[in-house]
């Protein structure tokens, strides 16, 4: 797994020692860039989901490259869990009334 937290900054994810200082890797990214704001990220075996309010955005973490995205700006999007399994819920945007959407993701999350 990855021995690492990570400091998120605007669109941008740095990944640090527990002492704080940005660590350099010979073969992984140090850090990742976004094409939008996140709010959380989940670590995946050999990759990082960004999520945001419009959807959630999966970067590799050897090129920096988008590997999977989802946006609609119809909808708002929350990251509801990430322990075990990844369950992402969704909603018509601007509207707290109308019922939301569940969704489990499947992949191989980082330990």
């Amino acid at each position: 797994g990855i021995n690492a937290e990570y400091g998120s900054f605007d669109n941008r994810a740095m990944f640090v020692n527990r002492s704080g200082v940005q660590k350099s890797a010979s073969k992984a990214k140090s850090s990742l860039t976004f094409s939008t704001p996140i709010s959380s990220i989940v670590f995946l075996e050999g990759g990082v989901l960004g999520f945001h309010r419009a959807g959630m955005e999966g970067r590799n973490l050897i090129t920096g490259k988008i590997d999977a995205e989802v946006k609609d700006e119809s909808k708002q999007f929350r990251l509801l869990s990430s322990a075990k399994m990844i369950i992402l819920e969704s909603r018509i945007a601007n509207d707290t009334t109308n019922n939301s959407n569940l969704y489990v993701l499947t992949s191989r999350l980082s330990e």
